[in-house]
């Protein structure tokens, strides 16, 4: 009986092992490191906001104070070194920023800023997906401008338009909400340079315009 329980014990052992080397090992999942985020790319988006502001020069008896609304596009390319991230930017928007005053009797004057452009530099810290920048560089606008003078003789109704050079300064947060879909808000201080108004007239004037806004965007980064 012994041997008997000794051969059935071997016979156990042998197909147990057998079975066992039949068994496909157990390996450890492969490791797949999550992707760093980098704010280095080309992007576009639209952006749109506020300006309030007002005029220089001659500019701002006749036409005061301006505020309103503006939209339209954004384009830029970033380049991220360690925290660091330097870019350049451009917006194309349309305006229609209005002001109007009477500066006496008989005569009033309306404004508006219709286009404003920029070109500028961005120099950001980014706190992973979060990105804290100044930006500064040129900035240029169609602003037209209207007096209407019932003082003089004869009558004058007068309209003039000029494309004005200047610059634009800001700071703003940029935020990915995804790899590739980013939300920001911007403030930014326009100036515009003065130019002659209503030449040889009682009405002639030189102005130009100063006026901040405040803008959100959404960019898509490819």
């Amino acid at each position: 009986m012994k041997r008997i329980a000794s051969i059935g014990i071997a016979i156990s052992l042998f197909a147990g092992s057998a079975f066992g080397a039949d068994l496909p090992s157990r390996s450890e999942a492969p490791f797949y490191p999550a992707p760093i985020f980098t704010w280095t790319g080309l992007y576009a988006g639209i952006n749109g906001g506020v300006g309030i502001g007002g005029f220089t020069g001659g500019g701002s008896p006749y036409f005061g104070g301006n505020s309103g609304g503006l939209a339209g596009g954004t384009i830029g390319y970033n380049y991220q070194g360690g925290p660091i991230v330097v870019g350049i930017e451009a917006d194309v928007d349309w305006a229609d920023i209005n002001g109007s005053k009477t500066p006496f009797g008989g005569v009033t004057g309306k404004s508006s800023v219709d286009e404003l452009n920029t070109v500028r530099g961005r120099l950001g810290y980014s706190f992973d997906r979060m990105l804290v920048y100044v930006t500064g560089g040129y900035a240029g606008g169609s602003v037209n401008g209207t007096v209407n003078n019932f003082s003089s003789s004869p009558n004058l109704i007068l309209g003039e338009s000029h494309y004005l050079n200047g610059y634009a300064i800001g700071l703003g947060v940029e935020y990915s909400i995804t790899p590739h879909i980013s939300v920001k808000g911007e403030y930014m201080f326009n100036s515009l340079s003065q130019s002659a108004y209503f030449g040889g007239t009682p009405s002639a004037i030189n102005s130009g315009v100063n006026f901040s806004t405040l803008k959100a965007g959404i960019n898509y980064h490819f």
